[in-house]
């Protein structure tokens, strides 16, 4: 990678024109995630070990964010996974159980991310469908927000699907 970030670097200060060095930067991102891939055993989850709860909510929750692909990844948000985890959700899970139990690979894993979403779910107060989708999609703070609205709207709609 650090091979990578110097050709880009050099390339900048060459002043190559925007559509190739867009064209680049998402090359470099393509192979950098091949290589990750390449190197993991992301593709199939292990074998449960606890069985883990999956409600309408949680099944909801997955189809808005991925639609159950669990290589799903938005690059604008850094946000991976079956649940699309942020690097930010994975550090708050493990601030909640005061332990580093879960790292940024974790995402990736169908089972690492439903044990996280069910750790925000047990920590959220007053918790309600609305208020635990709300608060996954906008932080602690998500329920008071006219931008979550939408998305929980999204999530109803799914409920009556199932």
């Amino acid at each position: 990678m650090a091979v990578f970030m110097r050709v880009f670097l050099h390339l900048k200060k060459l002043k190559i024109p925007a559509h190739f060095m867009k064209f680049f930067k998402q090359t470099i991102l393509f192979l950098s995630l091949l290589a990750f891939i390449s190197t993991q055993s992301m593709w199939y989850d292990k074998p449960i070990e606890q069985p883990i709860a999956i409600d309408t909510l949680l099944m909801a929750v997955m189809a808005v964010e991925s639609n159950f692909d669990t290589m799903a990844y938005n690059s604008k948000e850094n946000a991976v996974g079956v649940l699309q985890i942020r690097p930010i959700m994975v550090r708050e899970v493990n601030r909640l159980l005061g332990k580093d139990k879960y790292t940024l690979k974790n995402r990736w894993s169908k089972t690492k991310s439903i044990e996280m979403f069910n750790v925000i779910r047990s920590h959220t107060k007053n918790a309600t469908d609305e208020r635990i989708a709300r608060n996954w999609n906008g932080g602690w703070n998500g329920h008071k927000k006219q931008s979550t609205i939408k998305y929980w709207n999204k999530v109803k709609k799914q409920y009556k699907k199932k």
